[in-house]
């Protein structure tokens, strides 16, 4: 992804959201229109967003680092990490947070001829502004590749020796006014070997030199807290950790929480199911909900939006256990929902 392409999908508008029907305005539709109907609930289904009190406290965090270290001295700063298992919207949630900084920190710069926005890093120097930047680490990378991926999002040539495409990236990073770098994945640096721990120790100059100009290191990745990486005392120094976890259905407070990712999620889908009762996913459903995706965000979120479509498709109107039960999950939300069949068999034939 470079510059432009990471621009383009911060300013993306969202779709709207489309009509909602009863169930006599479903069953009149044509074939066609009724296909056509399906399409724009989908699309809008998968771009949904729905945002949780874990999601605002990390966006809220970020934001306050950020800030913080925009007002210090130069020189190294604090760096904000997030992490968690797999399909805990980690990744999503950072993004958002990112992409709604990028078109916040764009406001009122003019537009360049490449639609890119522009601004002045020096009274006689035009220059494209890109105030975030994302970059997805490729495993196995070494100190030139990471540099690489830093210019190629500038659409800048990369060639030289690794000393050379290390100022290369830096200059690249002020020139462009970037406030925060995003490594994403990070969790793919090995550092068990030379290169990756070469890896390691530029992400620490790297930071240090986005310091110089009062910019942020944010690290997403998975299971961070186990990574080699987080062991190294000069980064851990300088960390401010965030992670996601998965809700919870054993104390009330974990109860409570698992129900208002529902409530947020019925006020989007409920409105397009016009057989369904208020309170169908926080209190009817909620326990197979649960079960099927085991408080995973990523693999609830899913449920619930193909769930939905089968709703429609046969005429219901309104998800039930059925419609729970014939999605397909992913690998590690089937074989935790069997872990649980099996406890609960082996705990019956106990009684």
């Amino acid at each position: 992804m470079d510059s432009l392409a990471w621009h383009l999908a911060c300013t993306k508008p969202e779709l709207p959201e489309p009509p909602l029907y009863t169930s006599a305005g479903w069953d009149r539709m044509t074939s066609e229109d009724r296909s056509r109907a399906v399409d724009a609930l989908r699309q809008w289904m998968n771009g949904l967003y729905v945002e949780t009190a874990e999601t605002r406290a990390v966006a809220d965090r970020l934001t306050e680092i950020v800030q913080e270290n925009s007002e210090t001295g130069p020189g190294a700063k604090a760096i904000a990490s997030v992490t968690g298992a797999s399909t805990l919207g980690k990744s999503t949630a950072v993004r958002r947070w990112a992409t709604r900084k990028y078109v916040e920190w764009i406001v009122g710069a003019p537009e360049g001829p490449a639609e890119l926005p522009t601004w002045n890093p020096q009274p006689t120097i035009d220059a494209d502004l890109c105030p975030v930047v994302w970059v997805n680490l490729q495993s196995g990378s070494m100190v030139k590749g990471f540099n690489s991926q830093v210019l190629d999002f500038f659409r800048l040539s990369a060639s030289g020796a690794a000393h050379q495409t290390s100022t290369a990236a830096v200059r690249a990073l002020a020139r462009h006014g970037v406030r925060t770098l995003l490594i994403d994945d990070f969790h793919l640096l090995r550092t068990n070997w030379k290169g990756g721990r070469e890896v390691l120790d530029h992400v620490k100059y790297m930071n240090t030199e986005l310091g110089e100009f009062n910019a942020s290191l944010i690290l997403v990745g998975t299971d961070l807290e186990s990574s080699e990486a987080m062991t190294d005392a000069q980064l851990i120094g300088r960390l401010q950790p965030m992670s996601f976890s998965p809700y919870g259905i054993e104390t009330s407070e974990e109860q409570h929480a698992w129900q208002q990712l529902l409530y947020g999620l019925e006020g989007y889908l409920l409105p397009h199911l016009p057989r369904a009762s208020e309170g169908l996913l926080t209190s009817q459903l909620a326990g197979p909900i649960w079960k099927r995706s085991q408080g995973y965000v990523g693999d609830a979120t899913r449920l619930l939006r193909i769930a939905t479509l089968a709703a429609i498709a046969d005429g219901t109107h309104t998800i039930n256990p059925e419609h729970l039960k014939e999605v397909r999950l992913s690998k590690r939300a089937h074989a935790a929902e069997a872990e649980i069949d099996l406890r609960r068999r082996s705990k019956q034939s106990r009684v």
